[in-house]
């Protein structure tokens, strides 16, 4: 058991070798971004398989009730569940109209333990939601000293001793023909540190950390052809003392995915994407130094590719049919190649769509069953 130990603080491989060529069916569409950053209120959900044991869900909410011309109230729903990234935020928006395109907001986000609230305040310019700009200053888990007021202080009351400030900006824009779409998300370096009866040099418990995350989406226009992509960059730090035992856990992840399409004619469109994921992972259990190829240092390179093309007869539907193909290695000595077949029709009523797409495998001889993953889409506009 004492060596199986380090193996619980670590995951030296991902559970899903594919999950490269999953995130490039989770995406949303152009089409369809353009058609909820449109509206006020609406609702999207991507979904489908990640493996034997998890589904990757994605659900996005809003709405907004304006009480005259100078209140109102926005509500926000993100909730993500994949893998070691999980996010359930309800985040409720009163705002005051300053002028015509210019909110004053408040931001409150509630969790079951009060702990994880979070408040903040923040501006939006724009007249809507395809042209503007978002900023905010949100206090982290700022309830969290206040609902451990009454406990005794010891090992188990467990405060921040420098409180997370996070800040937010959004920035959105189209154009004729493009767009632009950015976020990034910056905390400082947060501290928690238990409250001992008898205050020692060394706490019982401490930890801090801090993340970053950026975000960008683009296209443009020229002609017949569309050239565009996203890059998405994640990156944290985490480091934990508690009595005779130290632990880090450091992450970098960033998805950089350009992307082709070429308008043959109105019914016939090929699209192609070209997706890169480079990732580490670095552990470290009892202040153990590991080298580039320990399993306390674990890093993986991925290349994937899509190339799908889109048929539109007229009326409601969109058909799709599609391969990916994907190179999967990391320094643990993992190779692994995968090819799959796309089959996926769209459904556009209004303001209810729907998407469904089956990958199947794609590398013969086959094995016994062709389906390998399938993912779903539905939004819906009000």
């Amino acid at each position: 058991m004492i060596f199986l130990l380090p193996l619980m603080f670590i995951v030296p491989e991902d559970s899903n070798c594919q999950d490269l060529l999953d995130k490039q069916l989770a995406h949303y569409f152009p089409d369809w971004e353009m058609s909820f950053d449109s509206v006020p209120g609406g609702m999207r959900t991507s979904q489908g398989c990640l493996d034997l044991r998890n589904w990757y869900i994605d659900l996005n909410t809003k709405f907004e009730v304006s009480f005259g011309k100078v209140m109102g109230v926005r509500y926000r729903n993100e909730y993500l569940g994949y893998y070691d990234n999980h996010i359930n935020n309800h985040r409720f928006e009163p705002y005051f109209q300053i002028r015509d395109n210019l909110r004053f907001l408040f931001t409150v986000t509630t969790h079951y333990y009060k702990g994880e609230d979070e408040l903040g305040i923040g501006f939006f310019i724009g007249k809507d939601y395809l042209n503007y700009l978002e900023f905010f200053v949100i206090a982290e888990d700022f309830d969290r000293n206040f609902s451990l007021q009454h406990v005794p202080p010891t090992r188990d009351k467990i405060t921040y001793w420098q409180h997370p400030i996070k800040l937010v900006a959004k920035l959105n824009k189209y154009w004729k023909t493009g767009h632009l779409a950015l976020q990034a998300n910056v905390s400082n370096r947060y501290l928690l540190q238990s409250n001992e009866m008898d205050f020692v040099d060394i706490p019982y418990f401490q930890e801090k950390g801090l993340h970053r995350y950026f975000y960008g989406r683009a296209w443009q226009d020229i002609g017949k052809f569309r050239i565009g992509g996203i890059c998405d960059l994640r990156q944290s730090e985490f480091f934990c003392q508690d009595t005779a035992s130290e632990f880090s856990n450091d992450k970098y992840e960033i998805i950089v995915e350009p992307a082709l399409s070429f308008r043959i004619s109105d019914k016939w469109i090929p699209n192609l994407y070209f997706t890169y994921n480079y990732k580490t992972h670095n552990d470290s259990l009892y202040s153990r130094d590991s080298g580039t190829d320990s399993l306390f240092n674990y890093q993986r390179d991925v290349y994937a590719y899509l190339l799908d093309l889109e048929f539109r007869p007229g009326g409601n539907f969109v058909w799709h049919a599609g391969i990916q193909r994907e190179f999967y290695c990391n320094n643990q000595g993992w190779e692994y190649t995968e090819r799959r077949l796309l089959l996926g029709f769209e459904y556009r009523y209004k303001n209810v769509w729907f998407y469904f797409v089956e990958a199947m495998e794609g590398d013969f001889p086959t094995q016994k069953w062709m389906h390998n993953h399938t993912y779903i889409q539905l939004m819906v506009r009000f």
